[in-house]
């Protein structure tokens, strides 16, 4: 079986995507405990360049997709994340990537205005629960505390993908992206391959001019490469929980 991080990621999360509005969702309210099966369909989610400290204990990162932008591997099969238990809860102890915890918020450009809009996806369980504690998304038509965190939070995740974005072109400015695959033969004799990504070429690294990589320190380049490549050892924890 052969599968692609990159075609893992594009399975749909966002199904019906709203600019909020203070009629149409006066009654929703947020669950923040819902859990996570939305994401069982997410072989692999897009990083940025403030989680690659975090997500390198728990998951591999690699580089995918026309932009080639980091992502964390989830899962060995195609439409599977092993992250998420049969409840729909996160395993614990694991980093959950920001692209998840944001959801079922979203920002939205708008092309007319060319301005964003924060989104809901009204499909979501999280709005649809019954919870006591679930925390409502408006209060006398005024958006509620929760709405303005979750802009703060989302508006953090556009600047982390513009330093993202920066990192990504000095790699590839460098010439340190090179294809890799990775095949695994998990229980029972099944042997699957991972391919259509990118690594960064250790020896290329290493090799970078004084320079580049004062310059790279200085932006915090050199940490986040050093935390990819410390990211390799994490596919047998994916094998042992794919068992």
């Amino acid at each position: 079986m052969t599968t692609s991080p990159q075609a893992g990621a594009n399975a749909p999360m966002f199904a019906q995507a709203r600019a909020l509005d203070p009629q149409r969702h006066a009654h929703l309210r947020f669950d923040r405990q819902a859990g996570y099966a939305f994401a069982r369909g997410q072989t692999a989610v897009p990083l940025v360049a403030t989680e690659f400290a975090m997500a390198a204990r728990d998951l591999p990162i690699v580089f995918a997709g026309d932009e080639q932008m980091p992502m964390a591997v989830l899962g060995l099969r195609n439409a599977q994340n092993l992250m998420v238990d049969a409840a729909g809860r996160w395993r614990p102890s694991r980093y959950i990537p920001a692209h998840l915890r944001r959801y079922p918020f979203i920002l939205q450009e708008d092309p007319a205005s060319q301005r964003y809009a924060l989104c809901v996806d009204e499909d979501a369980e999280h709005l649809r629960s019954a919870a006591a504690d679930a925390q409502p998304l408006f209060e006398g038509g005024q958006p509620a505390p929760v709405v303005g965190e979750m802009l703060q939070f989302l508006g953090e995740l556009q600047a982390g993908l513009a330093m993202t974005r920066d990192y990504v072109a000095a790699l590839r400015a460098e010439n340190l992206l090179i294809p890799r695959q990775v095949a695994v033969d998990l229980q029972g004799g099944e042997r699957v391959t991972l391919d259509g990504f990118l690594v960064v070429d250790e020896s290329r690294f290493d090799q970078l001019p004084d320079a580049t990589a004062t310059a790279w320190m200085r932006k915090g380049w050199l940490a986040m490469t050093y935390f990819h490549l410390q990211s390799r050892l994490n596919w047998g924890h994916l094998v042992a929980l794919a068992q």
